[in-house]
């Protein structure tokens, strides 16, 4: 995820504000050009964001989700949803994992 992340597109304009990930994020399907990635708290994978191709009334948005985390009991909603950017989706994501590590006192 690091070369979206850093790499300007007239989708996402850059400023010195911008959220710095925490986690490492990955390409889902490395090498396929595929704009799908996952975050990894070391060897746990607990959230994706992909831009979404396919909904119509989404397209060109960056759709984000949690993942089930083995650990977890409780759940906080919601757990998936769309945003402007490839750094704002894995913003919530983040945020979400922290909240959810808080949570379960992790």
């Amino acid at each position: 995820m690091a070369g979206i992340l850093k790499k300007k597109t007239k989708f996402e304009p850059m400023t010195t504000e911008e959220f710095q990930p925490k986690y490492k994020w990955r390409e889902s399907w490395p090498g396929e050009g595929h704009q799908d990635f996952v975050s990894w708290d070391g060897d746990l994978q607990f959230g994706r964001i992909l831009l979404d191709l396919a909904t119509a009334s989404r397209a060109l948005q960056w759709r984000w989700a949690i993942n089930t985390i083995p650990w977890q009991r409780q759940n906080i909603l919601p757990h998936s949803g769309w945003a402007p950017t490839a750094r704002e989706a894995s913003r919530r994501v983040e945020e979400l994992y922290e909240q959810i590590k808080g949570l379960h006192g992790r």
